[in-house]
């Protein structure tokens, strides 16, 4: 049985990059195979390439990552940096408002994608230590498996997300829905992907992507996140809320039309993704990031139900 309980007294941040955001979205909506012989009520016989857009605005999709911990411990509490290393997906069906996927399907490639994993684990690592002065003796380092990523489409939040600098970035919040939450055995759902911790607090993170369009241009952007402290309690498993910090790393340039008629051009500052306080800039591990993970996604693994 799983148990939720709620803590807020360990860190746990989280660092993606927006490159890899923008990879996902496109990898995870190309050469998705389409059942035009069941349409749905409301949609006609249309062609493959509209049903195709249909998908990329109304449907939800989900993927998984392994991601390397460095835990810093303190006095009496933990600050987990966390830093995806491999995506990958898996066979789902997806709908308007939900994924269905197999947890067999999750954890055979969570245990196929372990080699790859370990292999970037490593990488990353080695450029925090030699490019980012990183003294990697001061935290504890960690292999995390099932990290999770879902797509919501529809929901449009009222809260602004910020740039580091308390700048608005125009993009919205979400919150993971009833479904995400599932606490059944068979039906988990995707914030709850681990049942048998590995290690006694063993850090897991879940997100919520979507896409906006700025600029007339798609972006794909982390619109929830949560992290938990997961540990074994004699037959139950417990979920621990912890506080949640994502924080997405751009090194594209802001240029709006405004900035374009002066010639101007400036860095895209970080935004964090958290509904807790402000965190202090100093406790950030990096505020750039040259690495690329690796990704393991193949679109026509995903079933859509029309």
């Amino acid at each position: 049985m799983i148990i939720q309980t709620y803590n807020n007294k360990n860190v746990g941040i989280i660092y993606f990059h927006s490159d890899w955001l923008q990879r996902i979205s496109k990898e995870m909506r190309e050469n998705i195979p389409i059942d035009s012989k069941k349409p749905d009520k409301w949609i006609e016989r249309v062609g493959k390439e509209f049903q195709k857009e249909l998908f990329m605005e109304c449907y939800e999709y989900q993927l998984h990552f392994w991601a390397v911990c460095f835990r810093e411990i303190l006095s009496d509490s933990y600050i987990d940096h966390i830093f995806p290393v491999l995506f990958y997906n898996y066979p789902i069906e997806a709908g308007t408002t939900y994924v269905l996927a197999e947890a067999k399907d999750i954890e055979n490639m969570s245990n196929k994608t372990l080699d790859k994993a370990e292999y970037k684990a490593f990488e990353l690592v080695d450029i925090l230590r030699l490019n980012k002065g990183i003294i990697t003796s001061n935290y504890q380092i960690k292999l995390v498996p099932m990290c999770s990523m879902h797509r919501h489409p529809t929901y449009k939040g009222v809260d602004m997300i910020y740039t580091i600098e308390q700048e608005p970035t125009g993009f919205l919040k979400d919150k993971f829905s009833a479904d995400d939450k599932r606490k059944s055995p068979n039906t988990t759902g995707i914030v709850y992907p681990i049942k048998e911790p590995a290690i006694a607090k063993q850090p897991s993170y879940s997100c919520i992507i979507k896409e906006d369009f700025q600029d007339d241009k798609e972006i794909a952007y982390i619109a929830c996140g949560e992290y938990n402290l997961v540990s074994k309690k004699g037959d139950d498993v417990e979920y621990s809320l912890e506080n949640s910090y994502t924080v997405v790393l751009r090194d594209d340039t802001d240029i709006s039309s405004a900035m374009k008629l002066c010639g101007i051009k400036s860095k895209k500052k970080p935004y964090i993704v958290s509904d807790k306080k402000e965190i202090n800039k100093e406790v950030l591990m990096v505020d750039s990031l040259s690495f690329t993970p690796e990704f393991i996604i193949d679109s026509s693994l995903i079933k859509v139900k029309l």
